[in-house]
């Protein structure tokens, strides 16, 4: 039996996606979970797998193309096997032979938006393009990198307009940002989110920083940031309230025991993606900080996996290098709670019967009142606390 590799969806905002090369021919031998070809989205480039082991029989989908996520890309089975034929037929997805001539320098897309892919858009950077004065061929109008090479092998690069008198500039909510405006309002508008704060003494979470960094603790060694730290403890307090490692499902809440992926949410050019670490709370903190550069790093490349973004059931938002402090981060729906980490800032604190100046890092939990009450929400938060004041806990 032929089995069929189909457009993967990455969120519930995912609607389409653009097969950008085909990592395999036809004919080509294929292992279970090896890459089969790379696929872009608004926000990512990724590969996709094969769930089977056997011969790639047949490539549906060619490369370039824009399909809707659930389209059959190509079949996997036993050399000669018959499979049931091409699903490329999505009406509107768009051939070669139907691309629109590319009109002259100066004019907009269809309603001024701009969709690109992320290759398009580096493409563009590097020829000084403007994506705004070009159209794209792609799905409902999306710019790719063919698009991009036409404008610029018939010389209409667009030139950017002067600025007026009054000096502003419009700029269209589409692709990464308004998938992010769509899932932000989604998650505000769809969830009771309720706002908890605490503040933890970090001195001795430091001097364990210090111990890590020094190799002291078994490990390679090499310096070690706060983020990861507070990723471990929230592992430990999600272990001891489960009520929060949930997904929020309508009539379901669905509770996560002994499955604890943590998402870490990382700025990027074109917008915010959540990266996931896959059981945290069985890892080390140097081991955490090491996923955490390199998933961080394939992110900025344009290089995930569907892996990397798949399964998350908390979520943490790092703000303090930018010197915030408490914040009210966004639930990542359907997860029903994130932690925000502010900056860490020496302020007075009582130890020992005298003041003394330590340390001190804000922490922000915002949790969906109709999964979670407000104790346990409380409780979590505190556990965290607990586990990062007295960090030994998180090396048993």
């Amino acid at each position: 039996m032929a089995f069929e590799i189909a457009m993967p969806q990455m969120g519930v905002t995912m609607e389409s996606g653009t097969v950008s090369k085909w990592l395999k021919r036809v004919g080509d031998a294929v292992r279970k979970e090896e890459p089969v070809a790379e696929i872009e989205t608004d926000k990512v480039t990724i590969e996709v797998t094969s769930d089977v082991e056997g011969v790639l029989l047949e490539i549906a989908v060619p490369e370039g193309k824009e399909v809707p996520v659930g389209t059959v890309l190509a079949w996997v089975g036993q050399a000669g096997e018959a499979t049931p034929g091409k699903d490329a037929d999505t009406g509107s997805v768009d051939l070669p032979g139907d691309r629109p001539p590319v009109p002259a320098p100066g004019i907009a897309s269809p309603g001024g938006r701009v969709r690109a892919t992320p290759a398009a858009r580096a493409t563009a950077r590097s020829y000084g393009i403007d994506l705004a004065a070009l159209p794209g061929t792609g799905l409902a109008g999306r710019i790719h990198v063919r698009d991009v090479e036409a404008a610029r092998s018939v010389g209409t690069t667009p030139s950017v307009a002067p600025a007026s008198a009054a000096t502003y500039r419009d700029l269209p909510v589409a692709g990464a940002r308004k998938v992010i405006a769509d899932r932000m309002s989604q998650s505000f508008h769809r969830s009771v989110p309720v706002l908890l704060t605490t503040e933890v003494v970090m001195d001795r979470a430091e001097d364990l920083l210090d111990q890590i960094a020094s190799g002291l603790d078994g490990t390679a060694g090499g310096k070690v940031g706060t983020l990861p730290l507070v990723i471990k403890a929230a592992g430990y307090a999600l272990q001891r309230h489960p009520g929060l490692n949930a997904h929020w499902l309508g009539d379901t809440i669905r509770r996560f025991e002994g499955e604890i992926n943590i998402g870490v949410a990382v700025s990027l050019e074109d917008g915010l993606t959540v990266l996931v670490l896959k059981q945290a709370d069985r890892k080390s903190v140097s081991d955490i900080a090491a996923e955490v550069g390199t998933l961080a790093a394939r992110a900025r490349q344009n290089s995930l996996l569907l892996a990397d973004l798949e399964g998350g059931t908390f979520t943490v938002s790092n703000l303090g290098g930018y010197g915030v402090g408490f914040f009210m981060p966004v639930i990542n729906p359907p997860q029903v709670a994130i932690l925000g980490i502010g900056r860490t800032v020496p302020k007075p604190v009582v130890r020992d019967g005298e003041v003394r100046a330590l340390p001190v890092l804000p922490l922000s939990l915002v949790f969906d009142h109709r999964a979670i009450d407000g104790a346990p929400a409380a409780a979590f938060l505190d556990a965290i606390r607990t586990a990062l004041e007295k960090p030994y806990l998180l090396l048993t």
